[in-house]
């Protein structure tokens, strides 16, 4: 007969606990099997501690303004970056050959490697509670391993090697834009030098010519044209001054010494031998030397130059006029020379002038690429500058850098297997297969065991209720039960008790 229907029908949750009493054999062997086994299963399986490292991307201290780093900033890349460059088969096996976390084990330290990135987990976390956050700015390295203490040392080298290669690689990062830095502007200054050859080989071939001598140039040739306008009238008034000093020295006898010693010149001399004539004979003394002088007066007069002027002439007045003429035409020969000169010079500055419009193009085009350089060089090194001052910002950690937030410790519980809780789900097993044994036995139980077994039976009344008589037979049957049960307890106790004392130390 059903009789848990009916207890729970008449007396509520008490009248669970007669039928508890009577099928408690059933509660004292299946919930402790149940507890025994999780007991056991807690601390039978190997167990693996997890250790953490969490680590912080903490920002710069130095306001960007003041100090720009030539490094990318990012927490959200760079955590990721730096773990995919960390977490490597070759850096971890380095890791292995300094520390080993499995020893004793057959694998290679390839496959030992492998292993430790299958025990490991990277997990973004609050910087403040430590709690999962998916946008933070720091993130947790979580290890396992089957010895605490290991998993610790796994745990503490692992969060080195992202703080120092994330320094690392920083540092060379910066080191190398200011090596690229330099280099760039190491070739623009070559550049810049070609430029400058190329100028200088220009400014050669060209001189006067170029376009920053224009208004020089101009003003040269002015002044030249000026100077040429007052030699050319100087040379009118000294060739006037010539025409008329020779003329006055054609008309002037060089010499004016006759044969007595008489100065005269050659005109006074024809003059007084027509009179000699006319007054004595052709034999007469005065005519032979008048005669004779008119001779010698004519060969002096004869042996002048190619100037026309004669040579150790004694009359004052022709050597006068001579020394004035050869004068005046030194001075026009000069004049001339200068002319010629002032000529030549006038030329040239045409020539530079006609030729400066091609040149200043040419120039301009030169100097548009030596100051488009120019303006490259400087912007370069002022990055250069910037980068070096980088380069010792992120040698003494100024920039962005990882922070070690709290290292790792060896845990006090193993992460596996979950022992609180498979305990409580042995717990919470036990009572409920327990119950469902209780119910099953409940309710294919025939006996009659109380007024509520009994059938409907009208109007009438139970007298009486004789209660279950135990003879000896039944008591110690009853003793052999508990202490078997106690006995085979007492050894799963003591089993269960020596796996966790070995578990535990």
């Amino acid at each position: 007969m059903n009789t848990t229907t009916a207890a729970a029908a008449t007396g509520g949750l008490t009248g669970y606990v007669p039928i508890l009493k009577r099928r408690s054999r059933y509660i004292a062997v299946i919930l402790p099997l149940f507890v025994l086994l999780s007991v056991y299963l807690s601390f039978g399986l190997t167990p693996l501690y997890q250790s953490t490292a969490t680590i912080l991307m903490e920002a710069s201290t130095v306001d960007q303004k003041v100090v720009q780093s030539t490094v990318m900033s990012g927490a959200n890349d760079q955590i990721e970056i730096v773990q995919g460059r960390v977490m490597t088969i070759g850096i971890l096996k380095d890791l292995i050959k300094e520390f080993d976390p499995y020893p004793g084990s057959p694998m290679t330290p390839g496959e030992k490697a492998q292993q430790i990135l299958e025990d490991t987990q990277v997990e973004r976390v609050d910087p403040v509670t430590l709690k999962p956050l998916q946008d933070s700015n720091a993130f947790s390295l979580h290890y396992r391993n089957e010895d605490k203490e290991r998993a610790a040392e796994v745990a503490s080298r692992l969060g080195k090697l992202f703080l120092t290669y994330n320094q690392k690689t920083r540092e060379q990062a910066a080191e190398g834009a200011a090596k690229f830095l330099g280099a760039q502007a190491e070739d623009v200054s070559k550049q810049m030098r070609a430029i400058d050859e190329e100028i200088r080989i220009f400014k050669n071939q060209h001189g006067d010519a170029l376009p920053e001598y224009i208004a020089r140039n101009e003003a040269s040739l002015d002044r030249v044209q000026h100077e040429l306008e007052t030699l050319q009238q100087t040379i009118l008034q000294s060739e006037e001054k010539e025409g008329t000093l020779a003329v006055t020295l054609s008309a002037t006898s060089p010499n004016m010494v006759t044969g007595a010693g008489d100065m005269t010149d050659l005109a006074t001399l024809r003059t007084q031998f027509a009179l000699a004539q006319q007054r004595y004979t052709p034999d007469h003394p005065e005519v032979k030397r008048l005669k004779e002088a008119i001779r010698v007066a004519s060969e002096q007069q004869k042996t002048a130059t190619s100037g026309g002027i004669v040579q150790n002439a004694n009359n004052p007045v022709y050597a006068t006029t001579a020394s004035q003429l050869l004068s005046t035409r030194k001075e026009l020969a000069s004049l001339r020379a200068q002319v010629a000169r002032k000529q030549a010079e006038a030329q040239q500055y045409e020539a530079f002038l006609r030729k400066t419009p091609g040149v200043e193009r040419e120039y301009s085009d030169i100097i548009r690429r030596r100051t488009s350089l120019q303006t490259t060089y400087q912007g370069i090194q002022d990055k250069l500058q910037n980068a070096q001052v980088a380069v010792n910002f992120e040698s003494e950690q100024g920039g962005e850098r990882f922070t070690l937030l709290r290292a790792p410790s060896p845990a006090k519980l193993p992460v596996y297997p979950n022992r609180i809780g498979l305990i409580l789900l042995g717990v919470l097993l036990g009572a409920l297969f327990s119950g469902i044994a209780v119910a099953i036995a409940e309710s294919s139980d025939t006996n009659i065991r109380d007024v509520s077994d009994l059938p409907v039976l009208g109007d009438a009344l139970v007298l009486a209720a004789i209660p279950r008589i135990n003879n000896s037979r039944d008591r110690r049957i009853r003793r052999l039960r508990v202490v078997s049960w106690t006995a085979a307890y007492s050894v799963a106790v003591f089993f269960v008790a020596i796996v966790v004392i070995h578990a535990v130390n």
